[in-house]
């Protein structure tokens, strides 16, 4: 009998503990006109390499990536073209452990994005609004530079009044307009 009780209570514990997995965060949009004025330095960039590590963030212990970016284009902020910089994210896998952070940026190696920039405390640049300042660059059917929302955007509540919704399916020339009126039609 004791044995079946421990069965059922371990049972209950795994549930509970996969449908906490499963559980959704939720996000408040960001307009692209605060994206825009908040960001330090807005850049088309591809990731060339990464290194994941544990940092002490505040007082916890985090797995990051560090990612280098070859920079092509800088839009705003101090320019930054050719050069190559070093953004971080939450998240990652240092070959015995994996943490995903629902929401985060999910930079490729390889994939050019258009990125929205920040410092944070320590002086280490990450994407501003996490996957809402991160959108992958594709090559659309006429031949320019597309862009297209990041993954981990299903969080984002009210999608419609973010940056993502005014930046999705853009051709990458419309931008430096765009960023000029924060969206708004002029």
């Amino acid at each position: 009998m004791k044995t079946i009780g421990t069965f059922i209570l371990s049972s209950l514990m795994v549930i509970s503990t996969w449908s906490g997995v499963t559980s959704a965060s939720t996000f408040r949009p960001i307009a692209l006109a605060r994206l825009v004025e908040q960001s330090e330095v807005i850049v088309v960039a591809m990731p060339i390499s990464a290194e994941c590590h544990w940092a002490t963030i505040g007082s916890v212990l985090r797995l990051v990536t560090d990612f280098t970016l070859e920079v092509d284009w800088t839009l705003q902020g101090t320019s930054v073209t050719g050069e190559d910089i070093v953004v971080r994210t939450l998240g990652g896998s240092d070959g015995n452990l994996a943490s995903l952070v629902y929401g985060e940026a999910q930079l490729a190696i390889g994939q050019s994005s258009l990125l929205f920039l920040v410092r944070n405390r320590d002086s280490e640049l990450h994407v501003l609004g996490m996957a809402q300042g991160h959108y992958p660059l594709q090559i659309g059917e006429s031949g320019e530079w597309q862009i297209a929302t990041s993954p981990g955007l299903e969080g984002v509540t009210q999608f419609q009044l973010s940056a993502a919704k005014t930046l999705s399916g853009r051709m990458l020339s419309e931008l430096p307009g765009l960023l000029q009126t924060g969206g708004a039609t002029p």
